[in-house]
């Protein structure tokens, strides 16, 4: 922000006269220059500040102190909203209205008395115009140190019934792997559209944990099933050769490797730090019109997770009270300059949705969209019946910041004489990944189930694996507990 020397050299002599006056100033006449330096002089006067504080209203020490306790920075319309209009006036216009005899709030009350600022500052989200207090002049008011503020979440709800509480659990982890999967064992090619032919989506679809309900077409915008695709890529497993989707092997290797947490982590980063998956975009019931306007879906996932690690970790709380503490407390959370006039969105009847008015309209509807979507696909949060209830699960922190610790020995395949493989609840996806490259799968619930086959064990031989490899590899996977037919079959087996 300004100091006070910049902040007072812009303004008129009949401000810098009027400041001085409410101050209770003894200013001599004289020029600009000459009032200008007398009254920099004594505003800089910290027994004079001191008594100017006592003067001040609870309200006008209020703004002061919010002002502090942001960084000493607030956008001019979020400021505005709380603490009136800052109007503007040029010389003649200042002369005749008098603003500072009627003032439109305290925000114009603390300006007529040179204790506020406002000016233009370079940000990671391009130059916004914030108010603040002059820079020189902060540190002589007796404003009290704040350590930053704290969401305060609405009352606990009542815990829901067990039978009502819905968790993703691995869910979405299990079907990108499966896509992964299904990609490496088929030819995948996509549309002129950039998308996935219908037939592909069938058969990927019906070997998800979750499948989407709608399986007769392409996913919606904005669905899980939307997302999954989105992060084969975005993750950078999959790259698009011509028109067919094809694996990059040493990333996908790579990924199978790490640990369950911290595989969730990468799936988890790729949608927090996409600037292509446009949350708002795809909130259902919005749509975000053409033009010279554009939001940050990345700087809107911070700041509502900033919002959300703060929450008690399984604590209940109801849905529709979080959405308007938000919007009490952190309404501007996706736009940085305050202001509600400038994006484009309309709803589905197609009426625009401009102004804070429409806060819950639009930031309101989003915000339901994460939770119910996002937040809750990737096992962030748990909810219950509809969605009315949620909480923190206990381990969301560990998806923003993986444990690198190991974990639990994975359990052993389960091998039977009829060639099914069956992986338990838990299994590495590093395991699945491997058994699909000489099985055929059959089926993935409860668990995931494949068979041995000769056309898989061709298929693998086509790609280096012989059947005494994939023995081997059975053996120790099972713990040595491979049945007697399938073990000769496998050593009898010639591609």
């Amino acid at each position: 922000m300004k100091t006070l020397d910049q902040h007072l050299g812009e303004l008129s002599v009949i401000e810098l006269r009027v400041i001085a006056r409410r101050q209770g100033l003894l200013v001599e006449a004289g020029g600009k220059d000459v009032l200008l330096a007398e009254l920099l002089d004594q505003m800089s006067n910290p027994d004079h500040l001191a008594a100017l504080w006592q003067e001040l209203t609870p309200a006008q020490r209020d703004c002061l102190q919010a002002l502090a306790g942001h960084d000493n920075r607030m956008p001019v319309a979020a400021f505005e909203r709380t603490y009136g209009e800052l109007r503007r006036f040029g010389p003649g216009l200042l002369q005749q209205e008098k603003p500072w005899q009627t003032p439109t709030g305290i925000a114009e009350e603390l300006w007529y008395l040179g204790l506020i600022t406002r000016g233009f500052e370079e940000t990671e989200d391009g130059l916004h115009e914030f108010v603040g207090i002059p820079t020189d002049l902060l540190p002589l008011l007796p404003i009290r140190e704040l350590s930053p503020p704290r969401f305060e979440f609405p009352s606990p709800a009542n815990s829901p019934t067990s039978e009502s509480i819905r968790r993703q659990n691995d869910r979405l982890l299990e079907d990108l792997a499966t896509t992964l999967i299904y990609i490496y064992n088929q030819q995948v090619w996509i549309t002129t559209r950039g998308q996935w032919r219908l037939q592909d989506l069938q058969q990927l679809f019906a070997r998800w944990q979750s499948p989407p309900k709608e399986r007769t077409s392409p996913p919606a915008r904005g669905s899980r099933a939307a997302l999954v695709l989105h992060l084969a890529e975005e993750a950078g497993f999959v790259v698009r050769s011509g028109r067919q989707l094809r694996l990059r092997a040493g990333r996908v290797r790579e990924w199978l490797q790490l640990t369950r947490v911290e595989q969730k982590a990468v799936l988890f980063r790729a949608w927090y730090q996409s600037e292509t998956w446009n949350d708002l975009c795809l909130t259902p019931g919005l749509r975000c019109e053409p033009g010279n306007w554009r939001n940050d879906p990345v700087l809107t996932r911070a700041n509502v997770l900033d919002i959300l690690l703060q929450a008690q970790p399984e604590q209940w709380y109801g849905l529709d009270a979080f959405i308007r503490a938000v919007h009490e407390q952190e309404p501007d959370f996706q736009r940085p300059d305050g202001q509600y006039d400038t994006w484009y969105i309309s709803d589905r009847r197609g009426i625009h949705l401009r102004g804070y008015e429409h806060w819950f309209d639009v930031e309101g509807r989003l915000l339901r969209y994460l939770f119910k979507g996002p937040l809750f696909w990737f096992g962030m949060i748990v909810l219950a019946g509809e969605g009315d209830l949620w909480q923190l699960h206990p381990q969301a922190a560990q998806l923003v910041r993986p444990d690198a610790g190991g974990e639990d020995p994975a359990p052993p395949l389960k091998i039977g004489e009829d060639f099914r493989i069956v992986l338990p609840v838990g299994a590495r996806l590093y395991d699945r990944f491997r058994v699909a490259r000489f099985c055929s799968w059959e089926s993935s619930q409860p668990s995931f189930c494949y068979r041995i086959t000769r056309r898989g064990l061709r298929r693998a031989a086509a790609s280096g694996i012989t059947p005494q490899q994939v023995l081997e590899y059975l053996v120790k996977a099972s713990h040595d507990t491979v049945p007697a037919n399938v073990r000769q079959a496998l050593e009898r087996f010639r591609p």
